[in-house]
């Protein structure tokens, strides 16, 4: 995508505008707001001046890579209630904003778009055409259609209360104008401009993240993945469970389970400097007794076959092996020579593997964080601020995430539909 430049913007004085609207951040929060509160005005008939400002050359980063490029727009969960539970922090807050504009609400924006989403099997909701460009260029129609001005290079310095719903923006480059409601969806980041109206900045701390693992039993096993292991992190005072696909890494573990465990632990790994224990059921939610039946039944009917050819069939064959040489078992031998000792080892490391987390690893810019503006000091009904009238906030940069799935753009869409709405009246 080619970088913008700062567009010239006209405030339109001569003009009888309805709304004046700035909107801080060209992420998916900026531009959907932007691009919602000019299709209200056009549906009321008012004229408006919406403008959106971003600090940094580039604007929909993260929706560009999204998903590996694909843009994972939203998750196929329509029951609201089921779909907040999926957000570490933020999710009572969700409930009342997502009964007005949720994930088959977004389906539908997207469709009389022009953008069919279509459903994976974990429930993932991509376009159709899986690239992230269908809908960047969609939004980039859209604000063109609506004359939406964008501004890139152009960070906004600051914001100070003229009279009530009336602020005066300060940019970069030292020009100020006027605006009658101002948008903060900077996403992680422009925390300075909150602050200084007299909002708090919770804790902030990485989300969805890998762990950074070293240990024999997974050395040199990169990219060999499991479909559904059993996980428990165990942190002073605090105990996370989940369940999921688990992938080895160069690094250590990683995949949705990995990234699911990381977002509900994010503020206690960090206040634990990444360091804590992990014991991995390979096996699923299959218990000991079940695991060591299980394992006596493939030697009892397989005594003349060698271990190395006879093993679990949901392990993949080289972390068999490499259970075995932890173990010092000779995969040479057959099953028939394998003691009840022995037995009881491989069951033991099958459902409870015990694993020394030493550190993070984040996905450059795709990373999440936890932590932003303070929650209680907002009203998500209208995504106003309650300490200073017509400033509102979307995205990120609440204290608000997700896990992996769709659920952090799906928090962006809905919290950026309903402050548009509030910020046309």
């Amino acid at each position: 995508m080619l970088a913008l430049k700062p567009l010239p913007i006209d405030f339109g004085y001569g003009m009888s505008l309805n709304k004046s609207i700035t909107i801080i951040g060209g992420g998916a929060a900026g531009f959907f707001s932007a691009i919602c509160a000019a299709q209200l005005a056009q549906q009321k008939g008012l004229s408006s001046d919406i403008s959106i400002f971003e600090a940094s050359e580039q604007v929909l980063k993260k929706v560009k890579i999204s998903g590996g490029g694909r843009c994972n727009v939203t998750h196929n969960c329509f029951d609201v209630k089921l779909f907040c539970k999926n957000y570490p922090r933020g999710s009572r807050e969700l409930l009342s904003p997502m009964q007005r504009f949720q994930a088959s609400d977004t389906v539908k924006w997207f469709k009389n778009a022009g953008v069919q989403l279509v459903a994976e099997p974990d429930g993932r909701m991509f376009p159709d055409t899986n690239s992230s460009k269908t809908i960047i260029d969609n939004f980039f129609n859209l604000i063109d259609k609506h004359k939406i001005k964008l501004s890139t290079k152009c960070p906004v310095k600051s914001i100070d209360v003229v009279s009530p719903n009336r602020f005066k923006i300060t940019t970069g480059d030292k020009n100020s104008f006027m605006a009658d409601a101002v948008l903060v969806a900077t996403g992680s980041g422009g925390y300075h401009l909150p602050e200084s109206l007299g909002h708090s900045i919770t804790e902030r701390a990485p989300s969805l993240f890998s762990f950074v693992i070293q240990d024999v039993l997974i050395s040199g096993l990169k990219g060999l993945s499991f479909s559904d292991a059993s996980l428990k992190l165990t942190l002073p005072g605090k105990v996370f469970n989940q369940r999921g696909p688990v992938l080895i890494t160069h690094w250590g573990l990683s995949g949705p389970a990995i990234l699911k465990l990381s977002a509900w632990a994010a503020r206690e790994m960090k206040q634990s400097a990444y360091n804590a224990a992990l014991t991995v059921n390979w096996m699923g939610a299959e218990n000991s007794n079940v695991v060591e039946n299980r394992l006596n039944q493939m030697k009892s009917g397989n005594l003349k076959n060698y271990l190395k050819n006879v093993y679990p069939e949901n392990l993949p064959k080289r972390f068999w092996l490499s259970l075995l040489d932890k173990y010092s078992i000779d995969q040479d031998k057959q099953w028939a020579q394998i003691s009840k000792k022995e037995v009881a080892q491989l069951c033991q490391a099958l459902v409870a593997t015990q694993l020394n987390i030493s550190g993070q690893n984040r996905f450059k810019d795709e990373f999440v964080e936890c932590g932003g503006v303070a929650l209680h000091e907002i009203d998500f009904k209208s995504m106003e601020s309650k300490i200073c009238p017509g400033l509102y906030f979307a995205g990120e940069i609440l204290d608000v995430d997700g896990i992996t799935g769709g659920f952090n753009f799906q928090n962006a869409w809905t919290t950026a539909w309903v402050a548009a709405q509030h910020m046309m009246k």
